[in-house]
């Protein structure tokens, strides 16, 4: 139990606890070594227990330590005290953007675009270094009491996206992206799928998909389209309307290819809320398209490979094509003939030379019996006999 005036590490005293969530608590502390405020987020036991969580916990962890962007709650420290497993990092007074939205109930235009291009910087400069969030929510931004915007949680979100964990203790099914539904592979256009969510959150005060059950919800980010919000609230900008809904397409390659070209729209939307220079890719246009192959097309296929669909077509076959078969069947019938003959020769011997052995052909004749019996029989096979006799020789030496 973690309470007031306890040290971790020698080095962390606990002031007060600040918030917690589904895998962590955090708290206020102060870091006697350097004489600063701290927040120190402590995994709750759960996980604290489960050894390849949090050896991939501490991984990313100190992963993150290494980026420095004003987007971008700082790492300090990754630890461990008496089985607490912790992370601290930079205290930022302010709240939650979850309850900021539910104090609102929902943000001005400008508003939700300035907080959107602040979450996507961050995003920006994880994704540069090759850190993937991979749970983007209002609930791991924070907005400070002077209005700068922060994403948190990069090292637990990374880290539970790894493990099996319930869609409750993540706090995340309303903002996951298709794939990360799927339990497919999840990268940059992930991030941006649930800003896409998130900026939906803000603009209208609600999210695009709601359930009785996380499968539910699941289940609509795969297969339903959200409502557009220009038909929730016609004040709402078209073309920042268009820029959520690009974010939110189903397929990864149909999004925005980086934070950087969602940054130039958020920005350029700004300037020209009614532009028309969002473009969304159509399911029907989509480049890598599935084409399907009818029965009748598959047979068309078949008989063309084999010449027949030019004759049932009466198109004429190419002279070029007609050359090739003649140059190309006279060789393998010239090649055939010459095996079997071979191939017969060679029987042919085999065979003279076991009757020659059971008939006593190639013994020493021992008179004139011999010769008469030798006589007797006709000449061609004793022709072939000595040229059978001379083959075996021939084909030893």
């Amino acid at each position: 139990m973690i309470n007031p005036g306890m040290m971790i590490s020698d080095r962390y005293e606990i002031i007060d606890r600040v918030g917690s969530g589904g895998m962590a608590d955090v708290y206020k502390a102060k870091c006697h070594r350097l004489n600063r405020y701290v927040a120190i987020k402590v995994l709750k036991q759960e996980y604290s227990s489960d050894a390849k969580f949090v050896a991939k916990f501490r991984a990313e962890a100190q992963s993150v330590a290494g980026l420095s962007h004003p987007n971008i709650v700082n790492v300090y420290d990754v630890g461990e005290d008496n089985g607490l497993h912790y992370i601290v990092m930079e205290l930022v007074e302010g709240i939650t953007l979850k309850k900021f939205i539910e104090k609102k109930g929902k943000l001005d235009v400008k508003e939700a675009v300035g907080i959107g291009i602040q979450i996507a910087q961050g995003m920006e400069a994880a994704h540069n270094n090759h850190i993937i969030h991979r749970d983007i929510k209002p609930q791991n931004i924070i907005i400070s009491k002077e209005g700068k915007v922060k994403v948190t949680d990069f090292g637990i979100a990374k880290a539970a996206t790894s493990n099996t964990i319930t869609s409750n203790a993540m706090g995340s099914v309303h903002y996951i992206s298709p794939e990360q539904a799927r339990g497919g592979y999840s990268d940059e256009k992930s991030d941006i799928y649930s800003l896409g969510v998130t900026l939906y959150e803000m603009l209208s005060g609600k999210v695009p998909f709601e359930g009785e059950s996380t499968v539910t919800v699941a289940l609509a980010h795969i297969q339903d389209e959200a409502v557009p919000l220009q038909q929730i609230d016609p004040n709402i900008p078209l073309s920042l309307s268009k820029i959520v809904q690009k974010c939110m397409q189903k397929k990864p390659d149909m999004r925005y290819m980086s934070s950087a070209a969602l940054i130039s729209d958020l920005k350029r939307s700004l300037s020209e809320p009614d532009g028309a220079y969002v473009n969304i890719v159509d399911d029907e246009d989509d480049f890598s398209p599935t084409i399907k192959f009818s029965s009748d097309d598959v047979n068309k296929v078949r008989d063309a490979s084999r010449g027949r669909y030019a004759q049932e077509e009466n198109i004429e076959p190419q002279e070029e094509e007609i050359g090739d078969d003649e140059a190309i069947d006279p060789k393998l019938e010239k090649i055939l003939k010459i095996c079997s003959v071979v191939v017969a020769v060679i029987i042919l011997i085999v065979i003279l030379l076991i009757i020659g052995k059971v008939s006593g052909w190639w013994g020493k004749g021992s008179g004139k019996d011999d010769k008469d019996v030798t006589s007797i029989t006709t000449e061609a096979p004793a022709e072939t006999t000595a040229e059978a006799t001379e083959e075996p020789k021939a084909g030893m030496v």
